[in-house]
């Protein structure tokens, strides 16, 4: 097995970093699923990806967002560690999730205000899942930030290690 090492480092990730992993994952392929659909009077359907309609761009920058951070993880689930930051990966993770969640809101009030002027509209699967992972990775990034800071806290109320005396043996 050629990548085991692959599966040993994600099962070494704790739960919160699993989630956010997981959740970016499930961002980039919820911007390939269908976010609004219409249907104008009198003819059929269509529907817009997060790559279409009046709020592509906006569709682009969560997709590119979410495949920069599951790319962060995939270098450090390959042990390549060619990403460095001078800061702590959470607050990577925080800001790119509070930015989605931002970006997600504005281009779902930008599909319904276009939706209004068709004879029957609606957001899809594809919004709903890229809001709904964003959260719990929000979520997940902000436990993680706790868990940190009760790292450090025993760490620094942590004992220090003594060695004992080794006793003596004075039988004769």
């Amino acid at each position: 097995m050629k990548y085991a090492y692959v599966h040993k480092n994600l099962r070494e990730l704790n739960f919160e970093e699993q989630v956010v992993f997981g959740s970016h994952v499930l961002t980039v392929l919820a911007c390939f699923a269908p976010w609004f659909a219409a249907t104008p009077a009198y003819e059929t359907v269509f529907w817009y990806t997060g790559f279409g309609g009046p709020g592509f761009l906006i569709g682009i920058c969560v997709f590119l967002i979410s495949l920069g951070i599951s790319l962060t993880f995939i270098d450090r689930l390959l042990e390549k560690n060619s990403i460095k930051l001078p800061f702590k990966w959470n607050y990577l993770y925080a800001a790119a999730g509070i930015q989605q969640i931002f970006l997600i809101i504005l281009i779902w009030s930008v599909l319904i205000a276009i939706g209004s002027s068709y004879a029957d509209h609606s957001l899809r699967f594809g919004i709903f899942m890229a809001f709904a992972v964003q959260v719990c990775g929000l979520v997940a990034t902000f436990l993680n930030f706790q868990l940190d800071k009760q790292k450090e806290a025993k760490a620094f109320f942590q004992h220090p290690e003594v060695s004992k005396p080794e006793p003596k043996n004075d039988k004769q």
